[in-house]
């Protein structure tokens, strides 16, 4: 549940988006399947499920509080991953997807971090290539994969993150 509730906290904050710039064949699964605790900024605890799926993704969550979570690597030494989440099964129709970022910091331990479309995070995304859409939140919206995977390997993580660390 606590992963949906991140999810939705994209809508909410700007954030950074593309048109289907990844699929399932592109997904590798960083993160073992498992039992894991996972804790936000407010130091809220959940525990969440993690199942591999033969497609590529991996199911954060169960019932209705599942999550579809698809993760690129963005170095040689897998340790940070471009994140895209899809509340359901992919779709041909349902090609928005919300980006994020995933470090390892051990093989039981992982942070996503939800870049903002705001401040140097921004200007960071405006000079790969995103566009910015303004409203009641700004969104950077990257038209290219390669644009998208430039910009995120310049992120430096702080602030909010979601830890994730495995129990089991």
């Amino acid at each position: 549940m606590r992963f949906l509730i991140l999810a939705a906290a994209l809508l909410l904050t700007g954030c950074w988006v593309g048109d289907g710039l990844y699929s399932s064949r592109d997904a590798r699964q960083p993160i073992p399947a498992g039992i894991y605790r996972t804790t936000n900024g407010d130091e809220r605890t959940e525990i969440e499920k993690v199942t591999l799926l033969a497609n590529g993704m991996t199911q954060i969550g169960d019932g209705d509080g599942k999550g579809f979570y698809g993760f690129t690597p963005l170095d040689t030494g897998n340790r940070r991953f471009i994140a895209w989440f899809r509340k359901d099964e992919e779709t041909p129709q349902d090609r928005g997807q919300f980006y994020m970022l995933l470090e390892r910091r051990s093989a039981d331990e992982f942070v996503i971090y939800l870049p903002e479309c705001k401040g140097e995070l921004a200007e960071i995304a405006r000079k790969a290539g995103a566009t910015i859409e303004t409203g009641t939140v700004d969104v950077c919206h990257f038209p290219t994969r390669a644009g998208l995977e430039n910009a995120m390997r310049q992120v430096q993580i702080s602030g909010d993150v979601m830890r994730i660390v495995r129990l089991r």
